[in-house]
C-alpha cells in the first residue's frame, strides 16, 4: 500500500506522530490550509485508511473551547501498514515457531531476552538524567529512533503522572497473538525509569496508540486504568 500524494504523505506521517488530532490543528502542523487538510482526510476515510472521533480518549489532541468536542483523526490498521515494518511476516513465523515448539514459556524468555536487549543498549542514555520528565523524554527519543513516533505529556493524565504514548508499533502483529512482548515491553520502561508505569491501551489490542502512564513519584501511585479513570 502506498500514498499516492506527497502532500497526503506528509499528512500520514503527522497523522502516525500526533493523532489522533483535529484537522485545525492537522492544518497547523503542516502549513497548510484546514480545507485541504479535510479534503485529504475525506478522501482517507473514504478508503479506509482513517478514523474520526469526536473526543481523542487519549494522546496529545484535546477538545478546544466550549460546547462540542472538535473531532479528531488517527490512522486506522490498514493506514499504519504504510509504515509497517517490512520483515514482519518474518518475525511472525518466528514467534509462531518458538511457541509450537516451546510454548508461551518459551515466547515469554524470547520477549524478555528482546526486551533485556534493549535495556542494556539504552539504560544510559536514559539513567544518567535525574528527573523523571528528562528520562522519559530521553525514551521518547530512543522509542521514536526505533519506529514507534513515541510523544510524552506532563499534563495528560492524573497528577504525579506522564502520559507516554507510542503511535506506531513495528511489532504489532507479533503482539496481537503473544501480549509477552507488550508484558516484557512495560517492565523495562518500569526499569528504565526507575518509577511505575502502567498500560492503559495497545496498538495490539485495538486501540489507536499505545499509552502508558509513567508515575513521577515511588512505586505504587497508579496500578491499573481504572484507577487513571477515578483519578481524571
Amino acid at each position: 500500500m502506498e500514498f499516492k500524494t506527497v502532500g497526503r504523505d506528509r499528512l500520514a506521517r503527522e497523522l502516525l506522530k500526533l493523532g489522533p488530532i483535529s484537522a485545525s490543528d492537522l492544518a497547523d502542523s503542516l502549513g497548510i490550509s484546514a480545507v485541504a487538510v479535510r479534503k485529504h482526510l475525506d478522501d482517507m476515510s473514504d478508503k479506509g485508511l482513517i478514523e474520526s472521533h469526536e473526543v481523542a480518549p487519549f494522546g496529545p489532541a484535546k477538545p478546544k473551547g466550549r460546547g462540542r468536542p472538535a473531532k479528531v483523526y488517527a490512522l486506522t490498521s490498514q493506514g499504519r501498514d504504510f509504515f509497517e515494518n517490512q520483515y514482519q511476516n518474518l518475525a511472525q513465523d518466528a514467534v509462531d515457531f518458538i511457541y509450537q515448539v516451546k510454548g508461551k514459556d518459551g515466547v515469554r524468555e524470547f520477549a524478555k531476552n528482546r526486551a533485556k536487549i534493549v535495556y542494556e543498549n539504552y539504560s544510559k542514555q536514559i539513567e544518567k538524567h535525574k528527573t523523571i520528565e528528562k528520562k522519559v523524554e530521553a525514551l521518547t527519543h530512543v522509542l521514536s529512533k526505533e519506529g514507534f513516533a513515541a510523544t510524552f505529556d506532563k499534563g495528560a493524565g492524573p497528577t504525579h503522572t506522564i502520559q507516554l504514548c507510542q503511535h506506531n508499533c513495528p511489532i504489532a502483529h507479533v503482539a496481537e497473538t503473544h501480549n509477552e512482548f507488550c508484558e516484557a515491553e512495560l517492565e523495562t520502561f518500569s526499569e528504565l525509569l526507575g518509577v511505575n508505569v502502567t498500560r492503559l491501551s495497545t496498538i495490539a489490542n485495538g486501540g489507536n496508540i499505545c499509552t502508558s502512564l509513567v508515575s513521577t513519584l515511588p512505586k505504587t501511585v497508579v496500578t491499573s486504568a481504572k484507577q487513571y479513570k477515578e483519578n481524571r
